[in-house]
């Protein structure tokens, strides 16, 4: 006869159970908090606008936060941070650089070539050792990543002359985006060593 007495397999699977629902649900929301910061952290850097002369490109600190997304995050909330952004600034909230068109605009292309860099750097980033070499390769094919979306869009905003694109839209930035790659490896760095030593700390509590 069928008893609904719980069976000693039943009772002791109940607290496995709930720890892994717990832990999934903690990691949920620690992946939603970091998507959200990251998505702030891009938008503030984009309120830090200086306007250059001769071209419509302003220099912003947006490509420091992007570069902060590809290294600190996973790919899939690399991806989802930076769409964030794009989405909110195409539905109109005041998250892009001041007076950007957005999308549309003569910087359109570097909006857009954020996801695919900081889901390369993410990526690049995981596969090996995370040391200066590592995350300096990263950042730089992000940056790369982002200036060729940018160049691409720019030739085709004027008409096929990709000198000027270039003259417009990479030589006045390149010194400054060298800088933020190296500032963004500097605050990296530090950030993943306490990340280490906290993780190996839990797992000895654990394990003690």
């Amino acid at each position: 006869m069928h008893s609904n007495t719980p069976t000693f397999a039943d009772v002791s699977s109940l607290p496995a159970t709930d720890r892994a629902v717990r832990a999934t649900r903690q990691s949920a929301a620690v992946s939603l908090v970091s998507v959200a910061s990251f998505v702030l952290l891009v938008t503030l850097g984009a309120q830090v606008r200086v306007p250059v002369p001769g071209t419509e490109v302003p220099m912003t600190l947006q490509l420091l936060g992007v570069l902060l997304a590809g290294l600190m995050l996973s790919p899939n909330q690399a991806v989802a941070a930076l769409s964030a952004y794009l989405v909110l600034g195409t539905a109109g909230l005041p998250v892009f650089s001041p007076g950007s068109t957005g999308l549309w605009g003569p910087t359109g292309g570097y909006l857009v070539g954020f996801i695919p860099a900081a889901w390369l750097m993410s990526v690049l980033r995981r596969r090996g050792d995370t040391g200066v070499s590592r995350l300096f390769v990263a950042g730089a094919v992000g940056v790369v990543v982002v200036f060729v979306c940018g160049i691409a869009w720019r030739i085709v905003w004027l008409a096929g002359d990709w000198r000027l694109a270039l003259v417009t839209g990479l030589m006045p930035f390149a010194l400054k985006a060298m800088l933020e790659l190296c500032l963004a490896v500097a605050l990296v760095l530090p950030i993943r060593r306490w990340q280490g030593r906290r993780a190996d700390t839990s797992v000895s509590e654990c394990v003690g």
